[in-house]
């Protein structure tokens, strides 16, 4: 028996939302990104393949994340994959981006070609820690360009792209972390979102503030009043336990089975990697791609058994493949260590994936001595 899917899928109506990056690389390395420990292999979408997307993929997705991981205002291509999103009817685009790249130019294009919001992650507000977090970014150039972004689109009368900047909350930057508020607020950002570290390497306990629960939720409160003497719309996570259930540092062996609400199955939210490989999340690139969508049509690859069944098993409360939810917030269990580890530290099967190259390998704190350094 298959999941109801909703009418009007193969006609004309939206409904998946799409995370996808045009690039799996990035110019600059920040401090708490996956890529000090590993590298994902090289792949870029060909201006070929974007035709692809534009005729077989666009015009089923409702929401559409024109990256994610990778840095898109570096690419070539970039600019059309957003014309071709737009020439697809897609109502929703947004990119993530460092703001290294984001010239005048740049801005003006992405307000008259119709981006529906912009993320740029900054994680300081003061230039000693914004350059300490985020190696190879320049602060004077990145506000610079956010501050000339910001006065375009006044000078457009436009509100769109909206946007929001970022913060991940770690001992290094959290001094800075109430303030970073009205310093958003006086660049022009139209919300702020803050975020706990996932810990990418065992080393990266020592950066998290998870582990110091009366510091953390008393930070996160005064970053409630603060958003909300500002009045700006604010994404700031739940506090924390005071007693967070340590992982046992046993890599999962067996395919682990995650029980609980998944998004990405509520959601009907799809992941391609930049070789066209789709999974039904991020979280589940270890269990391999439910079909490659320069090679299978979207739709066929939707109404396939391996998608079908992950939908009907995930709205059943029973995520195969899934260890737990390192994704979405909403899905997460904050009492639970677990919860903050990226996966390849807590299953085997993705520890076991292969990564072009591995940065440095770490062995484990001594609260995990049995977990292995990731591959």
């Amino acid at each position: 028996m298959k999941i109801p899917i909703k009418k009007g899928f193969l006609g004309n109506q939206r409904r998946i939302t799409m995370m996808m990056d045009l690039s799996s690389t990035c110019d600059i390395l920040c401090k708490q990104c996956f890529r000090t420990v590993l590298i994902p292999k090289s792949a870029k979408v060909s201006t070929d393949q974007i035709g692809i997307l534009e005729r077989e993929v666009f015009p089923y997705i409702d929401r559409l994340a024109l990256s994610c991981t990778g840095e898109p205002l570096t690419l070539r291509n970039f600019k059309e994959g957003l014309k071709a999103a737009k020439r697809a009817g897609v109502p929703f685009i947004r990119i993530q981006s460092n703001g290294t790249h984001l010239s005048e130019e740049m801005s003006e294009f992405l307000i008259d070609e119709g981006l529906t919001h912009l993320g740029i992650s900054l994680d300081g507000a003061t230039k000693e820690t914004f350059e300490t977090v985020r190696n190879g970014a320049h602060w004077d150039e990145v506000i610079g360009n956010i501050r000339t972004f910001t006065r375009l689109r006044r000078e457009r009368q436009s509100s769109s792209p909206s946007l929001c900047l970022n913060f991940t909350l770690m001992k290094e930057n959290a001094e800075e972390a109430v303030s970073f508020i009205p310093f958003a607020v006086g660049l022009g950002a139209d919300s702020v979102s803050f975020s706990h570290l996932i810990l990418e390497s065992w080393e990266m306990k020592d950066w998290s503030l998870l582990y110091d629960a009366p510091r953390m939720n008393a930070l996160l409160a005064d970053l409630r009043e603060e958003a909300k003497k500002y009045n700006i719309p604010s994404h700031i996570p739940a506090d924390v336990p005071d007693n967070i259930i340590p992982f046992d540092g046993q890599l999962i062996e067996d395919v682990p089975t995650h029980s609980g609400p998944c998004s990405a199955a509520e959601e009907d939210w799809m992941f391609m990697l930049p070789n066209g490989d789709i999974f039904a999340c991020g979280n589940l690139q270890d269990q391999g791609p439910l079909g490659n969508v320069f090679q299978t049509p979207l739709k066929e690859i939707w109404l396939g058994a391996r998608n079908q069944n992950f939908r009907r098993n995930a709205l059943n409360g029973c995520v195969e493949g899934c260890d737990h939810c390192k994704i979405f917030a909403s899905s997460a269990d904050p009492s639970h260590e677990m919860s903050y580890l990226a996966r390849r530290l807590t299953s085997r099967a993705a520890a076991e994936m292969d990564f072009e190259s591995v940065h440095r390998r770490r062995e484990p704190s001594s609260s995990a001595q049995t977990a292995p350094a990731h591959s």
